[in-house]
C-alpha cells in the first residue's frame, strides 16, 4: 500500500508539473478525427450569390455609380453649350433719355440692345476637343474607381472565409474538448487517471469552449463589414479562375487607360488655355426711337456693335501655366502608374507561388500530425501514453489543420490578386 501511495503522488507532482505547457494545447475527440474544413466549406454563401454579383452590389452603393448619371449629364450640357455658336449668355440692354428734369423741351429717346457673346477664332474647336477628352476618359476613371471596389470585396470576402474557418475549427475543438473531458472523467472515477488530469481536461474544454466565442465574434464583425460594403448578406465564394502561365499587362488595363486619357485630357486644355487668350467677343444689336422736341416727329434708328476684349499676360499666363503643370501631373502620374501595375503584377505572380508552396507545405504538415495524433489517442486509450503527451498530440494536429485551411484560402487570395493587378474584375 505504501508503493502505491508513492507511485500516485510521483504520478500526480510530474502531471502538474505539464500542466502550463498542456493548458496551451488543443484537445481531441477518441474518435477518428473530423476532416479540415475545406475552402468551400468556409466560404460557403448563405444565398447562392457570386463574388461578381458581390462587386456589382457594392458598386451600386458607392458614391461614384450614384453620381454618374449626374457627371454624364454634365459632360453633355456642357457639349451642348460648345456646340452652341454663342459663347455665353445673351444679355438685354434698355434705357432711356430725357430732359424733363432741367429744360423740359420734350427730348426724349428710347434704347433697346441685345448683346449676344460669340467664340473667339479657334476657341470653340478647341473647347470641343477638350469635353471630348474628359469624356473620352470618363468611363475608365469609372473602371478605376470599380477595380479598386473589387479590391476591397475580394479582401472582404477572404477575410470572412479566413474567419469562418477559424470559427468551424474551434467548434471541432470544443466538441473534441467536451469528448475528452467525458473520457478523462470517466477514467478518473474508475482510478484509471489521477483527479489533476480531470481538472486539466475540464479546464482545456472551457479555453476551448471561450476560442470558440473568440472566434465567432470575429466572424460576426467581419460579416457586418462585407454587409456595410455590399449590402448582401451572403458571402461569396473565392473561385475566380487562375490566369495563364506567363500573364502579361494588356494595354486595356483600367489604371492604364485611365491615366492615358488623364494626359490627353491635360493637354487638351492646355490647348484651350493657348487658344482663348482673351474674353468672348460680342455682337451687339440695338434700336432706338427718339424725338428732339414736342411736336417734332420721332425717329427711329438700328445700331450694330461688336466688342473686342484684348487679352493680356495678367490674365493668360496664370491659366497657361496651370494647364502645363497639369500636363506635367497627368504624364508623370502615367509614368508612375506604368510602374506601379509592372511591380504589382510582379509582386502578386511571387505572393501566388509562396502560396502555392506554403499549402502543399502544410498540407504534409496535416498528414504527419493526422497520423501522429491517431497514433498516440491509440496509445491513451491502451493506457501507454499519458494525458499530457495526448494533448500537445491533439495541439499539433489543430494548428497543423488551422495552418492547412488559411493557406488555402490563402492560395485563393492569391489568385484574386492576381487578377486584381491584372486590371481583370470578376
Amino acid at each position: 500500500m505504501l508503493d502505491f501511495s508513492s507511485f500516485r503522488l510521483s504520478r500526480l507532482a510530474c502531471a502538474w508539473l505539464l500542466v502550463p505547457a498542456a493548458i496551451t494545447l488543443a484537445s481531441a475527440q477518441t474518435a477518428p478525427p473530423r476532416p479540415i474544413p475545406s475552402l468551400a466549406g468556409a466560404a460557403a454563401p448563405t444565398g447562392g450569390t457570386t463574388l461578381r454579383e458581390a462587386v456589382d452590389a457594392a458598386w451600386a452603393l458607392s458614391p461614384a455609380a450614384r453620381s454618374a448619371d449626374s457627371r454624364r449629364a454634365q459632360l453633355q450640357a456642357r457639349e451642348r453649350a460648345a456646340s452652341s455658336w454663342i459663347n455665353g449668355s445673351p444679355s438685354a440692354l434698355l434705357a432711356q433719355r430725357s430732359d424733363r428734369f432741367n429744360n423740359n423741351g420734350g427730348l426724349r429717346e428710347y434704347e433697346a440692345e441685345l448683346d449676344l457673346p460669340i467664340w473667339s477664332p479657334g476657341v470653340r474647336g478647341a473647347a470641343q476637343r477638350e469635353l471630348a477628352a474628359l469624356r473620352l476618359g470618363f468611363d475608365p476613371q469609372q473602371q478605376v474607381a470599380r477595380l479598386k471596389l473589387a479590391a476591397e470585396v475580394r479582401e472582404a470576402a477572404a477575410s470572412v472565409a479566413v474567419a469562418r474557418t477559424e470559427r468551424d475549427l474551434a467548434e471541432r475543438k470544443h466538441s473534441e474538448a467536451l469528448t475528452l473531458a467525458q473520457d478523462v472523467e470517466r477514467r478518473v472515477k474508475a482510478g484509471d487517471s489521477a483527479r489533476v488530469d480531470g481538472l486539466q481536461a475540464q479546464s482545456l474544454a472551457q479555453q476551448a469552449a471561450s476560442g470558440r466565442e473568440q472566434a465567432q465574434q470575429a466572424l460576426a464583425r467581419l460579416q457586418n463589414q462585407w454587409l456595410a460594403l455590399t449590402g448582401l448578406a451572403g458571402v461569396p465564394l473565392l473561385d475566380e479562375t487562375q490566369p495563364s502561365a506567363n500573364p502579361v499587362l494588356s494595354p486595356e488595363h483600367p489604371a492604364l487607360q485611365a491615366a492615358q486619357t488623364r494626359v490627353q485630357a491635360a493637354q487638351a486644355t492646355l490647348e484651350l488655355s493657348e487658344t482663348d487668350k482673351r474674353d468672348p467677343m460680342s455682337i451687339g444689336v440695338g434700336i432706338t426711337r427718339e424725338r428732339s422736341a414736342f411736336g417734332a416727329a420721332s425717329e427711329n434708328s438700328v445700331r450694330l456693335a461688336i466688342k473686342i476684349p484684348f487679352g493680356t499676360d495678367n490674365r493668360n499666363a496664370p491659366r497657361i501655366a496651370a494647364a502645363r503643370a497639369e500636363l506635367d501631373a497627368a504624364q508623370a502620374e502615367l509614368d508612375a502608374t506604368q510602374r506601379q501595375v509592372q511591380t504589382e503584377l510582379a509582386s502578386a505572380l511571387a505572393e501566388l507561388d509562396a502560396a502555392r508552396r506554403t499549402q502543399a507545405s502544410m498540407a504534409e504538415r496535416a498528414r504527419l500530425s493526422t497520423e501522429v495524433q491517431a497514433l498516440v489517442a491509440k496509445a491513451y486509450r491502451l493506457g501507454e501514453s499519458d494525458l499530457p503527451t495526448r494533448l500537445r498530440a491533439d495541439g499539433e494536429k489543430f494548428e497543423a489543420d488551422l495552418s492547412l485551411a488559411r493557406a488555402r484560402v490563402g492560395l485563393q487570395r492569391a489568385i484574386s490578386q492576381l487578377n486584381q493587378a491584372l486590371g481583370l474584375l470578376p
